[in-house]
């Protein structure tokens, strides 16, 4: 099975004069640049179809961001613009834990979950391509963090243990799931009876939010999405600059279809 893959981060840009609608412009547009000319490397490209991108439920799929652009998600404006500590302080993560950071990237947050889950928790950081698990594992070799465990997924599949796992968090990665269906029914059964499962995507009502259309998500679609696949909505935050975040809990009275 073979992935879309984004070699370019997923910001928008405008196009009177070329220059970046963001704050962060110069560092940006350099950084899109770069990874776009590195697309004319074999294994880059981004792999198309002739009836145009996939779509769920109306909406454009996103391409995954390939490994070769991995260096963007190490930003250092994204303390300002995602806030990680916040949010993972409103996650209430608590020591002996088992949170699973599903499309984990190079590990920007399984890192910071590591140390507040502690010696007796563990992070089950999940990615579908071997170059972001290889970073990942640089990472935490670096930084001499021994509970986070790579998992290799697979689109359909994020390979996690049934019933074990407290929090899944997927940080601006739903909307990249090529289908979504199999993933969250999977993520779902991973989940113990009160685990929750948390979505932080880009606000799609918000055109002044500079990322790509494809890479932002509402509020009505998130919903629509997933609350018919055995989930009800516990809690919305919005207190971060660009992004919603959803907290969802298993709902019993609403169990979805087995997913092939």
């Amino acid at each position: 099975m073979r992935l879309r893959l984004l070699p370019a981060p997923p910001f928008r840009f405008s196009p009177a004069g070329g220059h970046p609608k963001h704050p962060f412009a110069t560092l940006l547009f350099s950084l899109v640049l770069t990874a776009t000319l590195a697309s004319a490397l074999p294994g880059t490209h981004s792999d198309g179809s002739a009836q145009g991108p996939p779509r769920y439920k109306g909406r454009i799929i996103a391409p995954v961001m390939s490994a070769a652009g991995a260096d963007w998600l190490n930003r250092p404006e994204r303390e300002q613009t995602e806030m990680p500590d916040r949010l993972l302080d409103a996650l209430q993560i608590e020591p002996g834990m088992t949170v699973a950071d599903v499309g984990a990237g190079i590990g920007y947050f399984s890192w910071r979950i590591a140390g507040r889950v502690g010696a007796e928790g563990r992070v089950l950081a999940v990615e579908i391509q071997p170059a972001m698990l290889e970073r990942l594992e640089a990472e935490m070799r670096k930084r001499d963090i021994r509970n986070v465990r790579s998992i290799l997924g697979t689109p359909v599949d994020p390979n996690l243990p049934a019933r074990s796992v407290d929090l899944a968090l997927m940080v601006d990665v739903y909307h990249e799931f090529r289908h979504p269906e199999a993933m969250i029914s999977r993520i779902r059964q991973s989940l113990k009876d009160d685990g929750r499962m948390v979505l932080v995507e880009y606000r799609g009502e918000d055109p002044a939010v500079p990322i790509r259309p494809e890479h932002k998500m509402t509020v009505q679609q998130v919903l629509l999405e997933i609350l018919p696949m055995g989930f009800r909505l516990q809690s919305r935050l919005d207190f971060l600059p660009w992004q919603h975040v959803f907290i969802f809990v298993k709902d019993s009275g609403n169990r979805p279809a087995p997913s092939n």
